[in-house]
């Protein structure tokens, strides 16, 4: 239906309107509000990830383990030798290699981490540059204009614009910057794919790492055990288990589960920073352009809409009511078919064709008529001739003129095609 083709259209023109608006008009002060705050909360996540660990803790759980380490020494005392100070030598010496690799290895998975994320950051700008570079170049070779400044006033005709039409110079230079953002994007994405690699390894080479510098304290330990077999088993299981829980709660605070918390709560105040610098940003020309180009598809569909709607109505040539209606529901009608009768009731007309020639040579326009109706008895109206035609027509033998009275005043009661005798006060 037309109508309603219309009322669609017209409700994606306000759509397309308030999209392009939106876009236009840039954040919000409580979308900024609101990214602010998601800024501020991954920064209040980031400093409880780090203050998760104090020194005052590092410093308790150091104390703890050499607490550790001397009561075991006290226990196998007694028959402390050479072999015993040696095996627990290399027990120490097992155990601070095991710190440092953990603490280089973590440090360098974070070093890798960082990267990553930064060369993810630089392919991001480096696609948003390649896609405002390729749509620039892309409405060059279609349009030949330029795309930032498509129409340039007209010296000839100063109240309108003309296409800015480029020279091979100016084309040359959206080419050469489309091509160089083409190649920064695949540079952009080749550092990705290395930083990814290099993340991934250096995971895996903290997680073999660790495992290595482990197996050595672990084996420092079994030699330790051996050599101080001969200990009171149920003291020495003891100072060994209060030993290792001292370790594990050392390691637990300078270990890569603690490492990847701080990562992942940094990773979270660098996305938040990067989305609020994209919502300050603005949006690209492209997409205002875009969001226009939609705009203006919608305002066609509407003037398309709206000129199928008028063609779909009928309208009278003049003002009146309805006197016949020959059209049903549904109902299909030839073209140029008469489907209504229109009635102008302000003003009557009585045409009668029983004036011959004899008296037609007699009546003049301004005569006198007085008019009576058939179906109305007892009305009688008055009125003028208006014309006589000038030809006449042959009716059974006789020549007769066709004479057109207008009457003085109207009745409500008359009708179209009502019966009416017409006497002429003729000269």
């Amino acid at each position: 239906r037309p109508a309603a083709a219309l009322a669609r259209a017209e409700a994606q023109l306000r759509q397309a309107q308030a999209s392009y608006t939106k876009l236009n008009d840039g954040p919000r002060p409580e979308d900024v509000a609101a990214a602010e705050a998601q800024i501020r909360q991954a920064q209040a996540q980031l400093r409880e990830a780090l203050g998760s660990v104090t020194p005052a803790d590092l410093q308790a759980a150091q104390a703890n383990l050499k607490a550790a380490q001397i009561a075991l020494a006290r226990l196998v005392s007694g028959e402390k030798n050479a072999d015993v100070r040696a095996a627990q030598a290399q027990l120490q010496q097992a155990q601070a290699s095991l710190d440092a690799q953990r603490g280089q290895l973590s440090a360098g998975k974070t070093n890798a981490d960082l990267q990553l994320s930064q060369s993810a950051e630089s392919l991001i700008q480096a696609q948003t540059a390649y896609s405002t570079a390729k749509w620039n170049w892309d409405h060059v070779q279609a349009t030949g204009t330029d795309p930032i400044n498509p129409t340039t006033p007209d010296p000839k005709n100063p109240s309108k614009t003309k296409a800015n039409k480029l020279n091979e110079t100016q084309k040359q230079q959206y080419h050469d910057t489309f091509t160089q953002a083409e190649a920064a994007l695949h540079n952009a994405e080749m550092a990705v794919e290395q930083a990814r690699v290099a993340a991934a390894n250096a995971h895996q080479g903290e997680i073999s790492g660790s495992q290595a510098a482990e197996q050595q304290l672990a084996a420092a330990q079994a030699n330790l055990d051996r050599i101080t077999s001969g200990i009171a088993t149920d003291q020495l299981a003891a100072a060994k288990a209060q030993l290792a829980s001292a370790q594990a709660a050392l390691g637990k605070l300078r270990g890569p589960q603690r490492d990847d918390q701080i990562a992942v709560a940094q990773a979270g105040v660098d996305a938040a920073q990067a989305n609020l610098v994209r919502l300050k940003a603005g949006p690209l020309e492209s997409e205002l352009l875009a969001a226009q180009a939609q705009v203006d598809s919608a305002q066609a569909d509407v003037t398309t809409a709206r000129i199928d709607l008028e063609r779909a109505e009928l309208k009278a040539p003049f003002a009146g009511v309805v006197a016949a209606l020959d059209l049903k529901l549904n109902e299909y009608i030839n073209p140029g078919a008469a489907i209504a009768q229109i009635a102008d009731t302000s003003a009557w007309q009585i045409e009668t064709t029983d004036l011959t020639e004899l008296s037609a040579v007699r009546v003049r326009s301004g005569d006198t008529a007085k008019l009576t109706f058939d179906a109305i008895p007892g009305l009688s109206l008055t009125g003028k001739v208006l014309r006589v035609k000038g030809f006449g027509e042959n009716r059974q033998g006789d020549i007769v003129y066709k004479v057109v009275v207008q009457p003085d005043s109207a009745d409500a009661q008359l009708r179209w095609n009502m019966t009416s005798t017409v006497s002429i006060t003729g000269r």
